[in-house]
């Protein structure tokens, strides 16, 4: 039977905005489909594992992505080779500025990132914070709570999503570049919080998709209990696209 492995960078440095949902979400939509997983968590000066089937880093203060920054370079071969042979992974608010090409701090200076996602980020002394809305997609609209001072250029890559309404990756909330986060085959990035897996689960099913498909195993059928908490998500999303001014649309 397979055991996915989840491994979880950094749990305690960049888990600010309770990103530890995301992979309680992770497991229990696995588990309630009868599905064995282990989570492996991270510190700064602990070994990666020798394998993993998917990766999780949440978001954090900016002085907590600097700190781990060195620390996440020693990690940067094995993480790019993993993702090269497929493995999903997320990364989430300042866990997507370590897996930038490079960070450009305020003063101008560059960082060099890991280089997973084709992305810079450039740190901004203003703030993007609210909520954010994504467009239909054939699952559903991603939504969830942006809170962030940075810039986001994306470069030959989609975004994650388009927005409708809400801040995006250039940390406003008007203009023509309405894309928000960034996607490249199985590895995602995103400033979405809430946490964003349990707030759109249809996300994370997509990232077990990937997981399990690497086993050449589908995702097991849904039970009573998974169609319960996404019927809880929807109705989440749905308040937020009627804070946003978009009541009755489909979420």
């Amino acid at each position: 039977m397979t055991e996915l492995r989840i491994v979880h960078l950094y749990p305690t440095e960049l888990g600010l905005n309770g990103d530890r949902g995301n992979v309680l979400a992770l497991r229990r939509r696995l588990e309630w489909r009868g599905v064995s997983v282990t989570i492996v968590d991270v510190a700064p000066g602990d070994s990666l594992p020798d394998s993993a089937d998917l990766v999780h880093v949440g978001s954090g203060a900016r002085s907590a992505r600097d700190a781990v920054l060195p620390d996440a370079r020693e990690h940067g071969p094995l993480l790019r080779e993993w993702a090269a042979t497929g493995v999903p992974m997320i990364a989430i608010g300042a866990g997507m500025h370590l897996f930038a090409q490079r960070i450009v701090d305020l003063e101008g200076r560059p960082h060099e990132g890991l280089g997973l996602l084709p992305i810079t980020v450039r740190d901004a002394r203003s703030r993007a914070v609210g909520e954010a809305l994504g467009v239909p997609r054939a699952d559903g609209r991603l939504a969830g709570f942006v809170n962030h001072g940075v810039s986001v250029d994306v470069h030959d890559a989609d975004p994650l999503t388009v927005l409708d309404r809400g801040p995006g990756n250039t940390g406003t909330a008007d203009g023509a570049d309405r894309g928000e986060g960034v996607r490249l085959g199985a590895l995602i990035g995103t400033h979405l919080g809430g946490p964003v897996l349990p707030m759109n689960p249809f996300l994370a099913d997509e990232l077990l998709v990937a997981a399990l498909a690497r086993h050449g195993r589908g995702l097991p059928e849904a039970d009573d209990r998974i169609a319960q908490v996404d019927e809880r998500a929807r109705r989440a999303r749905a308040a937020i696209a009627e804070r946003l001014g978009r009541p009755g649309v489909a979420v």
